[in-house]
């Protein structure tokens, strides 16, 4: 199969000797200046960390598109770490990959607004935490859409998935929360025919000394008569054991709710 044109192949970002990773994040740069001022004398570093800390997504339309930011933490010899920030996206009007490297938080929240403006993003620029140094609770915000689209709307996308009825019972079975859509959508979810899941957003967070991380999906069902119903599902680690938990919302508003005031700021 071809590759989708513009769309970039797999990256490496773990594993192998620190000088290589940083020689390969260097090179795959479409701006790199600042970045190698940033990083001089990382080739001696004795160990490399990359994570995914906030990544957007879309299914279109217009197109498929994506946007990840990736945290690279180089530990030096003298006990120094330096960190620099990898945001890749496609959000173009040509739809190339580009990379960028950034090293201050507040250039990344603006390149990352700018990046996602393609996604009906937020109309200003997003606030930046006093609290945070590293840049982990980097402002995030997704586009709004209702949570029963207009019949005569066309449609977002197709519709891949079969065995949907039953599919929307398991997630509805797993709801964790109190507020989880009730017998109404259920019901109206036993005419489901077709669906798809998407990642909307992913995150992680340092919140009390711990890293919290959450994912927004949203789970979109065609119905029998034509009509399309989605839910919006938080996964997030914000409980006492750590351990995942899912919770399931009629609207993205209140998905985000909950992962931006509830789960990520206590």
């Amino acid at each position: 199969m071809e590759a989708e044109p513009g769309r970039a192949g797999p990256v490496v970002r773990t594993g192998g000797c620190p000088a290589d990773q940083l020689a390969a994040l260097l090179a795959r740069a479409d701006s790199r200046e600042q970045a190698e001022r940033h990083l001089a004398g990382a080739e001696s570093a004795l160990m490399h960390y990359c994570g995914l800390q906030s990544c957007r997504h879309t299914n279109g339309p217009p197109r498929r598109m994506d946007r990840r930011t990736f945290r690279h933490s180089f530990l030096l010899p003298d006990g120094d770490v330096r960190v620099v920030w990898e945001l890749e996206y496609d959000t173009g009007a040509d739809g190339v990959t580009r990379r960028s490297l950034v090293t201050e938080r507040e250039t990344l929240a603006l390149a990352e607004w700018d990046a996602d403006l393609p996604f009906g993003g937020p109309v200003g620029v997003p606030e930046l935490a006093a609290d945070d140094p590293y840049g982990l609770g980097t402002a995030l915000s997704v586009p709004d859409e209702p949570a029963v689209p207009d019949p005569g709307r066309r449609r977002r996308r197709p519709y891949p998935e079969g065995e949907s009825a039953e599919h929307a019972r398991r997630l509805l079975r797993r709801a964790a929360n109190p507020n989880a859509p009730g017998p109404g959508i259920a019901a109206r979810l036993h005419a489901a025919i077709a669906h798809d899941i998407a990642i909307v957003a992913r995150r992680s967070a340092l919140i009390a000394g711990r890293l919290v991380c959450w994912s927004l999906y949203e789970h979109a069902f065609l119905l029998m008569d034509g009509t399309e119903l989605s839910l919006w599902e938080i996964d997030h680690t914000r409980t006492p054991s750590g351990a995942p938990v899912c919770e399931v919302y009629v609207s993205q508003d209140a998905a985000l709710d909950t992962a931006i005031r509830r789960i990520e700021a206590g």
